[in-house]
């Protein structure tokens, strides 16, 4: 498994951003809790897959 911060420094390379040295705590920071938030979604049952979230139908705004 790869750490936080080698993750955060392969997005941040594929997204052609450098930012100075001294944000880049502030931004492992950041993209840290993000990992841990978004891990704590998958710990509501309802969540855990993706049929919830596609079992509507969308409709664009005007459309009929």
């Amino acid at each position: 498994m790869h750490s936080s911060d080698e993750k955060l420094e392969v997005a941040l390379e594929m997204s052609g951003v450098n930012p100075a040295e001294e944000d880049l705590e502030k931004i492992l920071d950041g993209f840290t809790r993000g990992l841990e938030l978004a891990a704590q979604l998958y710990t509501v049952p309802g969540v855990r897959y993706e049929e919830p979230a596609l079992i509507f139908s969308a409709r664009v705004a005007g459309a009929r």
